[in-house]
Order: structure tokens, then sequence, then C-alpha cells
């Protein structure tokens, strides 16, 4: 609906440590440029050091609002953008040593204090005139509630901005989730803010109206500002087109969406992007001007992951990143996540599960029969459209039947190699969804999201065929995988750092890595290594001998399987498709995606 320009300041903002899995020192080097922090103990040193980053060299005025509560903050950044200050944070009844150093810091003539008495009191005020400002230079802008607040900080912010645009934002009053991402675009533009609520829309419209704002942009779904008061704007302010909703299916895909709008109206870019916790508001509110001043967008990511709507939109698209906040908003895992999204896709469970579904729709897959085939058949092509160049390997069976092994690899910088393998028959008359097409769709994905990614380890993935019982003794199990290790050469054995048998991982109620205790556990204690540093529970069991795994760890291979139980319908007819859990194949898949990419050299080598 608008467009402006603003010119940016340089600032100097410190380089965090992070893994990654580039081999070289250059790499490396290049892979740690990409990830900057701004951040303190707590969320008032954070906001004190994104203020001194945003203006090094002093600033006429600062904006200071409770970091106990996040209502009055909101509106913040649009009158930050209009004096071209930061945004500081207070306690109630007394300012922290890190916010009076920082207001000393800068020298401001005015304080701009948001929020009445019970949000900061006149105690904490007086505290501010004894660091040189004078008390007609403190200036309170407060109503009876927060919804007053909003709009009388917006009355200041357009009274403040000089040549008003005459445009809003609108957001709801019951959460922060969608307001958190609009501090950006609402400081670079000095646009208000307002908050609504059922109950409070013709309030808020007046408000609006009287202010002169002829378009308005609602932050959020319905469930957030409803269609109801849409309507009702649009009915005051003349029409669909003065009032416009950023909104996504969650605060996560909102945020990116913020962000699109910022690169289309605003010329916003995407050379170092602001990633903020989605669960906490302060960092996100502390950091709009820093972020209005350089054009760009927050984006917000969880305390365990990167969200995959998120990772999607970074891939591609984002060349580097400044995180606001320490390791307990934005934990290290998190933050190499967001890294490695940039070149590689996130794991897409639906994908998975697409796999899951065509190949136990094949029906019971007995090793050497022809639904067992169609399956390699389907495996085969799926990875040839990846762009792999995909070998088989016959299986001789008991019986003078023969199976197959399907094998393609991708090549990483070094020329050890992992293997990820599937076994693909399933133990008649079941369809073997969990047991084993969930284990073949988390390979046949992350094969897809690997094939352009840069790796350390060469990945080899292998749909093993026989795997379960296809003779007269319990020992006639496992052709695909006993036959394949024995024809490796010495040198073709020895390249292999580790295996991970990807086996029944889409049912049941605890994740499990397994091994039969008699080779190198590297792979297993590497597994455990990964799911702790991403705060996954993964839990080790000894393995009497039920997968793939078992012939590279008797050939001295670090070997690893991993599952989820117990299963139930294990071996039968109701092992559907339908019976596969999909956060158990996302949860494997994550786990096993971030392993790979997070491969160094030295950890390729601790494995061997």
């Amino acid at each position: 609906m608008y467009s402006r320009t603003m010119s940016a300041i340089l600032c100097v903002v410190c380089v965090v440590a992070l893994l990654v899995p580039q081999s070289s020192l250059a790499a490396r080097t290049e892979a740690l440029a990409r990830l900057d922090q701004l951040a303190g103990a707590d969320r008032y040193e954070t906001a004190s050091a994104i203020a001194r980053a945003a203006y090094p060299d002093g600033c006429s005025s600062v904006v200071l609002t409770t970091g106990q509560a996040w209502p009055d903050a909101v509106g913040g950044s649009a009158l930050a953008g209009a004096v071209a200050a930061p945004i500081l944070l207070t306690t109630r009844w007394t300012v922290p040593a890190t916010t009076r150093a920082t207001i000393q810091a800068l020298s401001p003539d005015t304080v701009y204090v948001l929020g009445g008495e019970r949000a900061i009191s006149d105690r904490s005020l007086a505290v501010i005139e004894k660091l040189g400002i004078d008390a007609d230079d403190i200036v309170r802008i407060a109503g009876r509630d927060r919804y007053a607040t909003a709009s009388r900080v917006a009355s200041a912010t357009l009274d403040l901005q000089g040549t008003p645009s005459g445009h809003a934002f609108v957001t709801t009053g019951r959460n922060f989730a969608d307001a958190l991402s609009i501090g950006p675009v609402a400081a670079a533009t000095a646009d208000p803010v307002y908050l609504t609520d059922p109950g409070r829309y013709e309030a808020t419209i007046d408000s609006i109206k009287a202010a002169g704002i002829t378009d308005v942009t609602l932050l959020g779904g319905a469930e957030a500002v409803s269609d109801s008061f849409a309507g009702l704007l649009m009915q005051e302010l003349g029409g669909s087109p003065h009032v416009d909703r950023i909104g996504g299916a969650t605060r996560f895909s909102t945020a990116t969406r913020i962000a699109e709008f910022a690169d289309r109206e605003l010329g916003f870019g995407y050379e170092r992007v602001g990633v903020a916790t989605g669960y906490d508001w302060a960092d996100a509110a502390s950091c709009g001007p820093y972020l209005a001043l350089r054009r760009e967008p927050l984006i917000l990511v969880a305390p365990h992951e990167v969200p995959d709507s998120v990772s999607r939109w970074i891939y591609h698209r984002v060349a580097a990143f400044t995180v606001f906040g320490g390791s307990s908003a934005v934990p290290s895992h998190v933050r190499q996540e967001a890294v490695l999204a940039r070149a590689t896709p996130p794991f897409e469970v639906n994908r998975a599960m697409g796999h899951v579904r065509a190949i136990a729709a094949l029906g019971a897959r007995p090793a050497g029969g022809s639904a067992e085939g169609a399956a390699f058949d389907y495996i085969a092509d799926e990875l040839r459209d990846y762009g792999y160049v995909v070998s088989t390997q016959t299986i001789y069976l008991p019986g003078g039947k023969t199976s197959r092994d399907v094998i393609a690899e991708k090549r990483g910088s070094e020329s050890g190699v992992l293997v990820l393998g599937a076994h693909v028959d399933s133990k008649s008359p079941s369809p073997g969804a969990n047991d084993n097409a969930s284990g073949v769709a988390v390979m046949l994905e992350l094969a897809r999201l690997l094939a352009q990614a840069p790796v350390t380890p060469t990945v080899r993935f292998i749909a093993f065929g026989a795997e379960e019982i296809s003779g007269a003794t319990a020992n006639d199990h496992h052709f695909g995988s006993k036959q394949y290790v024995s024809a490796l050469s010495s040198s073709a054995r020895s390249r292999i750092q580790g295996m991970v048998s990807i086996d029944m991982v889409g049912y049941g109620s605890t994740f499990n890595v397994r091994s039969l205790g008699v080779g190198p556990q590297s792979a297993v204690r590497s597994l455990e290594s990964r799911a702790s540093y991403v705060g996954q529970r993964l839990v080790y069991l000894r393995d009497p001998g039920w997968s793939d795994h078992d012939s590279f760890e008797l050939a001295g291979i670090p070997s690893a399987w991993l599952e989820w139980r117990d299963d139930p319908v294990y071996h039968t007819t109701s092992d559907t498709a339908s019976h596969v859990q999909p956060s158990r194949v996302r949860v494997t898949g994550r786990l096993l995606r971030g392993w790979i990419l997070g491969m160094s050299v030295s950890r390729l080598d601790l494995l061997r």
C-alpha cells in the first residue's frame, strides 16, 4: 500500500560459534559469519545491547517500556521509529543497572515512558531523573488499560511522524504472538499499532478514524482479529481496498508473511535477517528499531526447533542472521538449524507419508515377489527423479528366488561414507506400512533434501531386499545386507564410517537406538549425542539381531538401528498407512537430517 526509503547505519555485532558441517577452515569461517548475536544475561541486558548497537554514537530520544508485560511494548517500535530511538526495558519499581547505564551512554534529551503507574512507577521515573534527564523531558504516555495506552501511543506517534502516511496496523490485545514480527516494519514506517478485542471494536475504530487513518493492515488470522471487525472497518474506511490482512496458520508463518510484506512494500532485504524466539516477547519487542535501520525483517523460531514453514522460507532466500537473545531463548541447535536451512530444504513429513502410502498400497511384499519388485521400482524412480545415479545388486534367496538392493550415493567433501539403509520387504500378509515403508520413506525424503546440499560425509542410500525371514530357519533373513557387506572389498569396507538402519520408525511411544553391542558403538554414541544436543530423548536397547545393521556391525563397521516401539500390529494386516504416526516419522527424519548435516570431519573421523 505504500513504499518508503530509510537510511541504514553500520553496527558491529559479535559473531557466535556454531556447529557447522563444512570441513575446511575457510568454509567454517564463512558459515560462522552467517550468524551474529545481540544478547545479554537477561531481557534488560539484551535490550541494552541492541540499543547500543543501533545507536553507537548516542541518540536524542529513548523509548522505555516495562519488561514484565507485553501490551505497552507493542506500539513502542512505531514510536521509536518516529523519534529515531531505541527501546529499553525496565521493571515497575526500579530501573535495572544495565538500563540506567545505557541511558547514560546514549545521553538522550527525551525519554518516552509507555504505560501507567502500574507498569512503570513514578519511583522509577525519579531514578531516570537522577541520570540527568529533566523531569519535563520524561514523557509518560498511558491510558486506563492496554487498549487505551496503545491508542495514545499511536496518537503520539502520529504527532511525531512529520508526514503521516495514513496507514496503521491492528493486532489482538489478547496475546503478543502476531504483534512480535511487526516491530521492524512499524519502526521503519512509524505507522502506529492499535490493539483490539471483541467488545472493543467500536472504540478501536473510533480511535483510528479520529487519527485520520485511511488504510489498515490487520495482523494475524481471523482467530486473532476477526472478520467481523474487518467488515466494520471496511464500512468506515471505504471498502476492502483500505483494509488488508497479514496472517498465517501460526505465529511463525505470520512472521514470514510480514517479512515478505516488508520486502515487497518497503524494500527490506534478506542479507541479515533477525531471529528471535516466538515463545516470549521481550527480545522481539526490543529489536524493531535496530532491524528497521538495516531494512531487515524479523522471523521467529521455537525453543526446540526452526519450524518447517520457517525453514522453507529461509531456503535459498536468506543470506545471514542476527539472533536476538541468548542461548536460553534461541538454543545453539536452533541457530544451527537456521544456518543449515539456507542451503537445505526441511524434512517434509507429508512427502514421507506419501511414500508410506504408496509402498503400503502395494500390499504384502514378501522377498522375491512381484510386490517387493514394484516397491524397488518405485524407490529407484524416486531416486532418479532427485538426480541420483541408481545401481542395483542382485540378492540370492533360498529356493532359487532373487531379490535386490537399490543403491544411490550423495558425494560429500570427504570420501568417508555413511550408509542409510532401510529394508523394503514385509512379512506376509502384512502391507508393512510401519515395518518398513516408514523406514524407506525417511530414507527417500532424506535423499531428496540432501541431493543438492553441501555435506561432509558421502552418504549412501541403500534399500535392502529380503530382510524378513525368507527360508526354512530363523536365520534365513537379512539377505540384502549380508550379501551387500560380504561383497565389499576391504578398501570399500574401510571407507564406511558408519551405518544406520531405519526400521519401524512410524509407531510407538519410545524412540530407541539399538545395536548388537559386539562391534564399535561409535555410531550409537554419535546419534545419542545428536539427540541430546537437540533435546530429543533417545533410549539405547541391545538388539538380538533383528535388523540390517547387524551385518555391518559384525563386520566391524560402527552401526545402529533407529526404531520406535512398541507396535501392537507388528507383522499383521493392520499395519497400514493409517496406522503410521507422522510425528514419529518426522522426529526420525529431523534427527538424521541434523546428524548428517552437522557431521564435521572430526566427528566423522571419530566414528572409525
